[in-house]
C-alpha cells in the first residue's frame, strides 16, 4: 500500500536516511526540520503517517506538532521518535492521539515494522 508519509526531524541525516528508505519501501514521503514547516504541509495536503522527533530545536515541540496533526488531521497515525524524552512525554504523547513511539537509535526495520503497521499492513 503506498501511502503518504511526513517525516519531521532536525537532524538532516536521520531526516534522509527515513525519507530513502520509506521510499524504498514504495512511499510517497515529505521531510522537513521544524513544526513551522511541517504546519505548512500539513494544510497543503493529506498524510497517512507522520514521524515526529519528540524534541525538536525549534518550538513548538514534536509533542505540541502531534497534538496539533490530531487536532486537524485525525486519520494520520502520529509516531513518535525520541532518544530522551521522559516517560511523562511519551505517556503525553499517547494521550494526545499518538500511534507509537520508536526509540532513538532504532533499527530500520523496526521503522517499516510500525510504519507498516499503523498504515494497515
Amino acid at each position: 500500500m503506498t501511502a503518504r508519509i511526513l517525516v519531521v526531524d532536525d537532524e538532516a541525516g536521520l531526516r534522509t536516511v527515513l525519507q530513502d528508505i520509506l521510499e524504498l519501501e514504495g512511499h510517497e514521503v515529505e521531510a522537513c526540520e521544524d513544526s513551522t514547516s511541517a504546519r505548512s504541509l500539513l494544510d497543503s495536503k493529506p498524510f497517512n503517517a507522520a514521524l515526529v522527533d519528540v524534541f525538536l530545536t525549534e518550538e513548538p515541540a514534536g509533542i505540541e506538532l502531534a497534538k496539533h496533526i490530531q487536532q486537524v488531521s485525525p486519520e494520520t497515525k502520529v509516531i513518535l521518535m525520541t532518544g530522551y524524552a521522559e516517560e511523562s512525554d511519551i505517556k503525553d504523547g499517547y494521550t494526545s492521539g499518538a500511534y507509537a513511539c520508536i526509540r532513538k537509535p532504532f533499527l530500520l526495520d523496526d521503522v517499516i515494522r510500525v510504519v507498516s503497521t499503523a498504515l494497515g499492513g
